[in-house]
C-alpha cells in the first residue's frame, strides 16, 4: 500500500466525509422528532422509543462506531428525559435497560458499518492496485467498468474502453472463439475458465489475455478477471517451435540412421553373398548355385507357412551352406570320377569346417548359417553326417536347405556329373522322402513348380539352340 493510499484510509476512518456528517445530522434530527412524538402523545407510552433504532442505524452508516455511539448516547439521554417527564415509571431498572440497549445497539450497528466500509475499501483498493484486469460487461457486449490495470495494459482510457463494443478490441482471428465464449455465458449460463484471446492496444499491437469469467443472470452482467499472458504465450510458442525442431531433427536423424542401417544391411548381404560365392567359385562354373539355393530355400520355407522374417533369415543364410568347401582340396572337389573312401571323408569335412568358420557370431544370419552348414547333410533316418542326427534333431533350416541343395545339384551340371532332367530329379526327391528328407518338406516341395525351384524354364518355354551356340 502506498503512503498516499494509507493516509486516505486513516483519514476516512478518523474524519467523516460531508455526506457522512449529513447522515449523522439527519439521524439526530430524526431522534429529536421521535422524542417529541413520544412526549406529545402520552397514550402510546414508550412505544415510540423503539423507533430510535432507525436514527441509530443512520448514524452508524454515516460515521460507523463513532456515529453509533453518539446517537446511542443521545437517544439514551432522550429516553432518560422521557422517563423523568413521565414520573419515572417502572423505576431505575427500566431506565438502565433502555440506556444500555440504545448505547450497545448504536455501538453494534456502528461496528457492522465500519466493518463493511473496511471490506469495501479493501476490495476497492485491491481492484485499483491489482495487476489483473478486472471488468464487468453487459450482456449486450459493452464494458460497464474496468479497473486501472486495463488502461495500463492496453493504453486506452477508461472512457475509450467503455464507449465501444468489447469485440472491437479483439483480434480478428479470435473473434469466433470469443463470441462462442460470450454466448456460452449469456445464453447457457456457463462459466469460462482459462480462455485466451488477443486484445488490441492503443498502439495497434496485441496482448494475449487469459480470462476467467462468470455470468450474473439477474444483473445481466459478466464479471471477468483477465491476466496478461503475452510473455508466457510467447515462451510457450518458442517451446513448441523448439520441440517441433527437435522432432524434425529426430526425424531427419532417424531417416539418416535408417538409410545407414539399410546400407549396412546391404553391405552385410553383399559380404555374405561374396563369402558364399568364394566357396561356389570352386564347385560351380556358372556361379549361380548360391542365388538358386537362396530362392528355392525361401520358396520352401514360405510353402511351409513360416513367418516372413524367418523366411528371409533362411534365404539369407542358405547360400552359406557349402562355405566349408573352401577347405576342400581341388583334386577332390573337382574330381570327375568316383571318390575314394579317403576322398569321401575329406569331402565330408566341409560340413564341420563350414560350421567352424561361421561359429561364434552374434549375427542371427551367421548363427542360422552355422546350423545349416553343419547339418544340411544330415539324413531324416539318421544315416547322414557329420553327427548322425535324425528327424527333428536336425534344425529345420538345415532340412529345408538339404532338399533345395540336392534338387539343385541334380538339375545342374557339375564338373563330375551331367545335369539330370527336372522330372527325374523331382522323382528322386520323392523317393528319398522319409529317408534323407523331412516328409513335410517334401510335401511342400510337391506343391511348388519344380522348374521354378530349379531356376529353369518350363518345357513349353524352352527353345532350340543353334549348334554353334551350344559349342560356345
Amino acid at each position: 500500500m502506498s503512503r498516499r493510499t494509507s493516509f486516505r484510509v486513516r483519514r476516512a476512518l478518523v474524519r467523516p466525509e460531508p455526506s457522512e456528517i449529513g447522515l449523522v445530522a439527519a439521524a439526530i434530527v430524526l431522534a429529536l422528532v421521535i422524542f417529541g412524538l413520544a412526549v406529545a402523545v402520552e397514550s402510546v407510552g414508550d412505544a415510540p422509543l423503539f423507533v430510535f433504532a432507525v436514527p441509530l442505524a443512520l448514524a452508524a452508516v454515516g460515521w460507523g462506531v463513532r456515529g453509533g455511539l453518539i446517537l446511542g448516547l443521545l437517544t439514551a439521554l432522550l429516553a432518560t428525559a422521557w422517563w423523568v417527564e413521565h414520573g419515572r415509571p417502572d423505576g431505575a431498572a427500566w431506565l438502565a435497560s433502555r440506556v444500555a440497549t440504545l448505547v450497545l445497539l448504536g455501538l453494534l450497528l456502528g461496528w457492522l458499518a465500519d466493518s463493511r466500509r473496511r471490506l469495501l475499501r479493501a476490495i476497492a483498493r485491491h481492484r485499483e492496485e491489482s495487476l489483473d484486469l478486472i471488468a464487468t460487461a453487459s450482456f449486450d457486449g459493452y464494458f460497464l467498468d474496468v479497473n486501472p490495470a486495463f488502461t495500463r495494459t492496453l493504453g486506452f482510457s477508461r472512457e475509450e474502453l467503455l464507449s465501444k463494443p468489447l469485440l472491437d478490441f479483439v483480434h480478428p482471428d479470435d473473434l469466433e472463439a470469443t463470441v462462442a465464449a460470450v454466448v456460452a455465458q449469456t445464453e447457457r449460463g456457463q462459466d469460462v475458465l482459462a480462455f485466451r484471446n488477443r486484445y488490441r492496444t492503443k498502439g495497434g499491437s496485441y496482448r494475449w489475455l487469459e480470462w476467467m469469467s462468470r455470468p450474473d443472470p439477474v444483473a445481466k452482467q459478466l464479471i471477468a478477471v483477465a491476466r496478461d499472458v503475452t510473455d508466457r504465450t510467447q515462451l510457450e510458442k518458442l517451446e513448441r517451435e523448439y520441440q517441433q525442431r527437435l522432432e524434425d531433427d529426430v526425424q531427419v536423424r532417424t531417416k539418416a540412421l535408417d538409410r545407414r542401417n539399410i546400407q549396412l544391411q546391404e553391405a552385410r548381404r553383399e559380404i555374405l553373398y561374396r563369402l558364399a560365392l568364394a566357396a561356389e567359385y570352386r564347385d560351380d562354373d556358372t556361379f549361380e548355385h548360391t542365388e538358386r539355393i537362396r530362392v528355392s530355400a525361401g520358396l520352401l520355407a514360405t510353402e511351409l507357412g513360416l513367418p516372413e522374417d524367418e523366411v528371409e533369415l533362411i534365404g539369407e543364410a542358405a547360400p552359406l551352406h557349402d562355405i566349408g568347401k573352401l577347405g576342400v582340396a581341388d583334386a577332390v572337389l573337382r574330381k570327375r570320377g568316383e571318390l575314394t573312401t579317403e576322398e569321401t571323408e575329406h569331402m565330408r569335412r566341409h560340413a564341420a569346417l563350414g560350421a567352424r568358420i561361421l561359429s561364434g557370431s552374434s549375427s542371427r544370419v551367421l548363427q542360422v548359417g552355422e546350423e545349416i552348414a553343419r547339418s544340411h547333410h544330415e539324413w531324416w533316418d539318421g544315416s547322414g553326417y557329420p553327427a548322425g542326427l535324425r528327424g527333428d534333431e536336425i534344425p529345420l533350416s538345415a532340412r529345408i536347405v538339404a532338399v533345395a541343395d540336392v534338387f539343385d545339384a541334380l538339375t545342374h551340371r557339375r564338373p563330375y556329373k551331367p545335369a539330370w532332367p527336372v522330372e527325374a530329379a523331382a522323382e528322386e526327391v520323392r523317393r528319398l522322402r522319409g529317408i534323407q528328407f523331412d516328409p513335410r518338406i517334401v510335401d511342400a516341395f510337391e506343391r511348388i513348380d519344380p522348374y521354378t525351384l530349379a531356376g529353369l524354364p518350363a518345357p513349353e518355354a524352352q527353345t532350340s539352340t543353334p549348334p554353334d551356340a551350344c559349342a560356345a
